[in-house]
């Protein structure tokens, strides 16, 4: 016997199907909006095109090929008395002079002093007085390394990049710097960085834009933009990054090496901008930017200090045990759509898992992802001692954003563009501190809950390659890619996949649950082993 309609099933279909509607409608604007966002972006890389491609340059070949080899081979040739220490010291200072004109990645240096520090230990060394178990303790031994400008190191120019600081010398070591000294590195210099690290471009008053080796109109992300610039244009064996917001991951991804965003709160960020290492917790972390994964390791270790028995860094992974999940698109509506060559890239990455592992790659497929920028910027103002605008000043006062914004536009501003961007973004609304806690929190189980202690997640760290410079003031949230993982506090290794047609590096981001690094890490050798890893900015005589 049928049933008959109320009135109540009427209206309770009507609201039903109105509400199927709305959804509809939803999809139908959001896929405009991402139709006329594709084209936005392809419009102004042609405007920014025709300012830039006259100017194109690349770095030159080094004359001495030995910059090209990995922090772990050059010291078993030290060790091997098959080089000298200040040979390698002297290789690395040298290519520094040949390109830093075209790059600006090194701000300050303490090259006559490196020099001095190798011919001290290959005194030592020559007169038998360093064993190979010497060699094993110091895992660096020899070997020149560099660092961003806003970790502090004793002497070296440590202004952050804001005109308040200008002149301003590191007073100590920070506690990363040490344990890489202690490990027998030898700093050589300092690299360029955004004001207060937080852009994902490498430019500030005091010392200008830091360039791409690959191509000198082209970004170096940031904040490790000097880093990623100099490491890849073989001016250094390995660098110490930071990262809050991607500030390892996006200059690595730019240029086209590796860095590794360790799980939070096990690297001491003592000597970090203003962290003193006494916070317990902050999305912070210092991390290892090299040219190849086999250096990633030994390098993590000696960041982590006592904390390395906290991770599983010796344990040997078999990939045929690993889990490989992926995702194509977060469809965070304010991240730029992806184009070909990045869907490419990914879609190689997934083929290669699926030809050689038991188990096919699964793609992931969590509405939350969408969120990931609100989680971040929420999680920022949550950060220990967070004040942007104090922080400007040099903690000597705070920064009024209204009338930094009108200085700005009449010229007389001490601060950039990307300033003006963070400024307005602390005037924006907050996000619901309520809603965002239960969705990280959601987000954070459903993602630990397929990883576990065997999988790692394939995510995109772009939707282009190196952009040309000052463009991403037009196109902000693309950091999100990066940012997520900081706000969830997981493990992730930015891998480099080759090169795109234009010349410029591709890559993806390996993700792991929280204290599970060394899948990702092992997921990144095998990609390089795969596909090659690091490409140089100029072509290599065979």
């Amino acid at each position: 016997m049928a049933q008959i309609k109320t009135n109540e099933d009427y209206k309770h279909g009507k609201k039903s199907r109105r509400r199927h509607v709305c959804r509809q409608l939803k999809t139908i604007a959001l896929i405009m909006f991402a139709y006329i966002r594709y084209y936005f972006d392809l419009l102004i890389d042609k405007i920014f095109g025709l300012y830039y491609n006259s100017r194109v340059k690349q770095v030159p070949k080094p004359p001495n090929k030995l910059v090209l080899e990995s922090a772990t081979s050059l010291v078993q040739k030290i060790r091997k008395r098959e080089l000298t220490s200040e040979e390698v010291v002297r290789a690395f200072i040298d290519r520094i002079h040949q390109v830093n004109s075209l790059l600006n990645a090194v701000v300050d240096e303490r090259f006559d002093e490196a020099i001095e520090d190798a011919q001290n230990l290959d005194k030592e060394i020559a007169a038998g007085n360093v064993s190979d178990e010497d060699f094993h303790r110091k895992p660096f031994l020899g070997i020149p390394f560099t660092t961003k400008e806003s970790t502090s190191v004793k002497g070296l120019s440590n202004t952050f990049g804001i005109l308040n600081r200008k002149n301003e010398k590191g007073e100590f070591d920070a506690e990363v710097i040490q344990l890489m000294k202690n490990a027998g590195g030898i700093l050589i210099a300092v690299t360029n960085v955004p004001q207060l690290n937080l852009w994902q471009e490498t430019s500030n008053p005091i010392y200008g834009v830091t360039n791409n080796p690959y191509n000198t109109t082209r970004n170096v992300g940031g904040s490790s933009g000097g880093e990623g610039s100099v490491i890849a244009a073989c001016g250094s064996p390995v660098g110490i990054g930071t990262d809050i917001g991607g500030s390892l991951r996006i200059p690595a991804f730019m240029c086209g090496i590796f860095a590794h965003k360790s799980t939070c709160n096990l690297i001491s960020t003592n000597g970090l901008t203003y962290r003193t290492g006494k916070e317990k917790e902050t999305m912070v972390v210092a991390g290892p930017m090299t040219k190849y994964s086999e250096d990633i390791i030994p390098m993590f270790k000696v960041l982590l200090g006592e904390n390395v028995s906290k991770l599983k860094l010796d344990e040997n992974v078999n990939l045929k045990d690993i889990k490989v999940y992926y995702v194509t698109d977060p469809k965070d509506p304010l991240v730029s759509p992806m184009r070909e060559e990045m869907n490419k890239t990914m879609l190689k990455v997934v083929r290669h898992f699926s030809q050689t592992l038991p188990e096919e790659p699964e793609l992931l497929n969590i509405e939350e992802l969408r969120y990931g920028g609100k989680l971040w910027r929420y999680w920022m103002t949550q950060e220990p001692n967070a004040n942007f605008n104090r922080d400007l000043t040099n903690r000597e006062g705070e920064v009024n954003s209204l009338v930094e914004l009108l200085k700005f536009c009449i010229r007389i501003s001490d601060y950039n563009i990307a300033v003006m961007l963070n400024l307005i973004n602390g005037l924006l609304p907050n996000e619901n501190a309520e809603w965002v806690k239960e969705i990280t929190n959601t987000l954070h189980n459903k993602l630990t809950a397929r990883l576990g202690t065997t999988g790692v997640l394939i995510y995109p760290s772009a939707p282009w390659p190196a952009s040309y410079h000052h463009t991403a003031v037009l196109r902000p949230w693309n950091l999100n890619l990066f940012a997520i993982w900081n706000a969830l506090k997981f493990a992730v290794t930015q891998v480099p996949l080759g090169l795109s047609e234009e010349g410029l590096p591709l890559g993806v981001q390996v993700v792991a649950a929280p204290y599970q690094d060394h899948l990702a890490i092992a997921v990144a050798k095998e990609l390089e082993k795969t596909f090659g890893g690091y490409v140089p900015p100029f072509k290599v005589d065979k």
